[in-house]
């Protein structure tokens, strides 16, 4: 709730604001950095405009192209970055790609799950290289450098046992919540990712100042951080050379031992060691660990649920299914002494986290849970009812305080009653 009224607030701040669009090209400052079109013919610049235009996107020839949602734009700054990831740090750029490329199917179909553009698997990769232990000296962790706050809104949990950020998965569904967000408050995905980067106040003190909401307009004012009038200009670059990786001389194979395989999420005991998981299924530990980096202590989190959800390759769901007995039996040391941090959100009321599984839909997670279908999209901000296995949906627990306040109106009806029934007494007399 106390996202919602945020978000709320900042829509009514920036309905004042004035917008208009201008010309962006050839206004951005000068960079120290050659422009790409001294190392590219003119014809190459113009082609790639045609391949990645906002009308139509690259396809693989066996389906049809399909509109983008973020606009692209070829200016100075942007020719610029083209210049850095192809031949300036071109080697990087390489890493980049082989460590990306076995996520992208996967962090994609998140994307696409969320309403959200799929381009924007672009910006894991400016903002980590798709490293998912990524940590920057501010302290944002994981693929999508979440800070701890941000990830926490977003149902992220942080604690001495977890970090919930350095799993991709995890972090993805939570990413593409706050990106949906900043674009439903400012109206402008350029804006949605100069937010994401620099903080939401930060761009509305700007528009406020600029009385515009022209991403470039601002950045002609030098009303943005440095590095966030680069951070627009660099997605647009990375995704314009992803997009054409083959032109540019980039591979994208992938080794075998990279690749991230289809999966889906189990039910083990809260608590339980993965190194105990691993013997009862033999599963290895290794893959174990690697699909669930988010879990600190090699142990899964403690729960006031018996079991917890983690994530396997469908390859090995039999083996957990052969196994249950065994997985049961496993013991969870100290679990009457272990504290279970609580998610809370900005207004402090406690929420869970359900993961969604392989065959579930809203109405059966609706009667397991205890909350309406309507509820549960309302809160998740899905605007149709179809889920996906492995989405993270946040749902706000029972009331507590609801028997509270009954009795305390249950008190102060007696109380009135008792005072009413002294005061006809009195007449009586």
């Amino acid at each position: 709730m106390g996202k919602i009224l945020f978000l709320a607030s900042l829509i009514l701040l920036l309905e004042g604001c004035a917008t208009y669009t201008s010309s962006s090209l050839g206004r951005s400052p000068n960079s120290s950095a050659k422009n790409v079109e001294a190392d590219f013919e003119a014809g190459d610049i113009e082609k790639i405009l045609e391949e990645t235009n906002p009308v139509l996107s690259e396809s693989d020839g066996k389906e049809e192209k399909i509109p983008l949602k973020i606009p692209i734009e070829i200016n100075k700054r942007v020719s610029d970055w083209i210049q850095y990831f192809t031949v300036r740090e071109r080697a990087m750029t390489q890493r980049y790609f082989e460590r990306g490329e076995p996520l992208k199917k996967h962090i994609q179909a998140i994307l696409k799950e969320n309403d959200v553009p799929q381009e924007l698997y672009y910006l894991a990769m400016i903002e980590s290289g798709f490293v998912t232990s990524a940590k920057s000296r501010a302290k944002a962790v994981g693929v999508w450098q979440f800070m701890p706050g941000t990830g926490k809104n977003y149902g992220l949990s942080l604690n001495n046992n977890i970090d919930e950020r350095r799993n991709w998965i995890k972090s993805t569904e939570a990413a593409a919540s706050y990106l949906k967000d900043l674009n439903n408050v400012f109206g402008s995905w350029y804006l949605a990712l100069a937010a994401y980067n620099a903080g939401e106040h930060r761009i509305v003190r700007s528009i406020m100042k600029g009385k515009t909401r022209d991403f470039w307009a601002l950045a002609e004012a030098g009303l943005l951080p440095k590095e966030t009038l680069n951070y627009v200009p660099k997605f647009l670059a990375a995704h314009i050379v992803g997009k054409n990786m083959a032109r540019f001389g980039f591979s994208s194979d992938i080794e075998p031992e990279n690749e991230w395989e289809p999966f889906e999420t189990v039910s083990v005991p809260s608590g339980a060691r993965l190194s105990d998981i691993s013997k009862a299924t033999k599963v290895p530990l290794s893959v174990l660990k690697r699909w669930n980096s988010d879990l600190l202590k090699g142990r899964t989190y403690s729960s006031k649920e018996d079991t917890v959800d983690i994530y396997v390759p469908q390859k090995h769901i039999d083996a957990f299914k052969e196994n249950e007995e065994k997985l049961a039996k496993l013991s969870r040391p100290n679990r009457s002494k272990t504290k279970v941090a609580s998610s809370k959100d900005q207004s402090g009321r406690e929420y869970d986290i359900y993961v969604v599984r392989r065959g579930d839909n809203l109405s059966a997670i609706s009667k397991k849970i205890g909350v309406s279908s309507r509820t549960i999209m309302k809160v998740n901000g899905l605007r149709k009812s179809r889920i996906h296995p492995g989405q993270r949906l946040r749902y706000y627990k029972k009331d507590q305080s609801t028997s509270v306040q009954k009795e305390k109106r249950a008190v102060a009806s007696n109380k009135s009653k008792v005072s009413t029934s002294k005061k006809s007494n009195k007449k009586k007399k």
